[in-house]
């Protein structure tokens, strides 16, 4: 199955047309992606299509609870993206709500979001906590994280081997010794999508001190990682990140928003 990875290599500010103001500082040198979006979002086509059928198989697909929350949070955050980055308007968004246990939440790199239901049931007590959790993985669509990822990991394996996307994805599902090289690009990646989806929540009108409590929630009950590539930073670290933000997703509060 195609691995999807939630990660990056750089804020593709000017490559996607974003507004200065949600971009971040750069935490390595830009790289140039190795392929196009499309090819990218070619090799990922099948993801989706494999997930849907493998839970309508075991009798786990679609959305049981907060379906209509869920879908109004979602079309919300997707028609601000749009507003912000010309990305967005070309991306084929949707969402799907899955049971399968080996989902919490992906972005593909079409604009697919895929929701473990579970995954809310424990984290969706208010419509800032949902808000936050879809924001987050549409950052990593609109940030192309996982065309980045790609790029910055052919960066590290010999360059006299012609290699596709597929086989890149194979080489980053089974190559453990290239995911241990890439784990501090994997973690800036999820601060990127934190920062990002913290940002636009708010231009959407969510109130952020109050995605803030998820995140300390989070950090709060946060164990320690028993993988052998850390590939998200502790949880207590990327709320510190985000509270130094605060202040301008305060200002990006539409007039009249809590």
């Amino acid at each position: 199955m195609v691995l999807v990875l939630r990660v990056v290599l750089l804020v593709v500010a000017a490559l996607c047309g974003a507004p200065s103001v949600l971009a971040g500082e750069l935490a390595y040198e830009p790289v140039r992606p190795s392929w196009s979006a499309e090819e990218v979002e070619r090799a990922a086509s099948g993801t989706l299509t494999a997930l849907t059928m493998r839970a309508e198989q075991g009798g786990q697909f679609g959305c049981s609870r907060r379906c209509e929350r869920l879908e109004c949070v979602f079309t919300h955050l997707v028609t601000e993206a749009r507003k912000q980055n010309r990305l967005s308007e070309r991306l084929a968004w949707s969402l799907t709500v899955v049971g399968l246990a080996d989902v919490d939440a992906m972005a593909l790199p079409g604009g697919q979001i895929v929701i473990f239901e579970a995954f809310l049931d424990q984290r969706a007590a208010t419509d800032e906590t949902l808000t936050f959790i879809l924001a987050h993985e549409i950052a990593h669509s609109i940030l192309e994280h996982e065309r980045q990822a790609l790029s910055f990991a052919r960066m590290l394996l010999p360059r006299d081997l012609p290699r596709s996307v597929r086989d890149m994805h194979t080489e980053m599902e089974f190559n453990f010794a290239l995911l241990r090289k890439m784990e501090p690009v994997l973690q800036q990646g999820e601060f990127e999508a934190d920062e990002r989806g913290f940002l636009l929540a708010s231009t959407a009108g969510y109130a952020p001190r109050l995605q803030l409590e998820f995140i300390a929630w989070e950090a709060a009950h946060a164990t320690a990682s028993k993988g052998m590539v850390a590939t998200h930073p502790a949880a207590a670290l990327g709320l510190e990140k985000l509270r130094e933000r605060l202040p301008l997703a305060q200002r990006l509060l539409p007039p009249g928003a809590d």
